[in-house]
């Protein structure tokens, strides 16, 4: 006689009742979470965008430190030659003859992104130096915001006469960060 083994069948899936209310569950998270991801969202390309730029002026004050030369920083639109925009890309390059362009005998030494599209980027339209000492050749406040315009969001990258490089901070608690006389950023 012929044994036949029984197989339980185990049914996997879920109901349409249990399906509609994991879709609520999610629909109710969305509309609760949403504004804070856009949020995070936008703070954090600021945040990408200047610490970017920090990078790139440390490396062109401490170049100008090691190799006891003027080394300036510049927005660039080609990585030739110096444009006025700072949204576009930056260069860094040992300004040899001191004229703040990037010569034909003058190497590229580092180049940085243009400013995340959903940011804008102002503060100067000129090159920007680094002596061999370190000092800058003026004070900077380049000042990044996003396209919403909300101060909020607003930081900014603080360069003293000294060669201090540092970010903007909201030390007063406002929400709204401030520039190095303390005065709150604006967009």
């Amino acid at each position: 006689m012929k044994k036949f083994i029984q197989i339980k069948r185990i049914s996997v899936g879920a109901t349409l009742l249990e399906l509609l209310i994991g879709l609520a569950i999610v629909a109710i998270l969305l509309t609760a979470v949403g504004p804070n991801v856009q949020s995070i969202l936008i703070s954090n390309r600021i945040t990408a965008d200047v610490n970017g730029l920090s990078s790139l002026m440390r490396f062109a004050k401490h170049t100008a430190v090691n190799e006891q030369r003027v080394v300036t920083v510049c927005s660039t639109s080609n990585f030739t030659s110096c444009s006025g925009n700072w949204n576009n890309g930056k260069m860094v390059f040992i300004d040899g003859n001191g004229n703040g362009q990037r010569d034909a005998d003058e190497a590229l030494l580092a180049s940085g992104d243009p400013t995340s599209k959903n940011n804008t980027l102002s503060g100067t339209n000129q090159a920007f130096s680094f002596a061999p000492d370190g000092s800058a050749d003026e004070a900077l406040t380049l000042t990044y915001c996003p396209s919403t315009g909300e101060a909020k969001y607003a930081r900014a990258l603080l360069v003293t006469l000294y060669g201090k490089i540092s970010i903007s901070v909201d030390s007063n608690g406002d929400g709204i960060a401030e520039n190095a006389s303390g005065s709150a950023l604006s967009c």
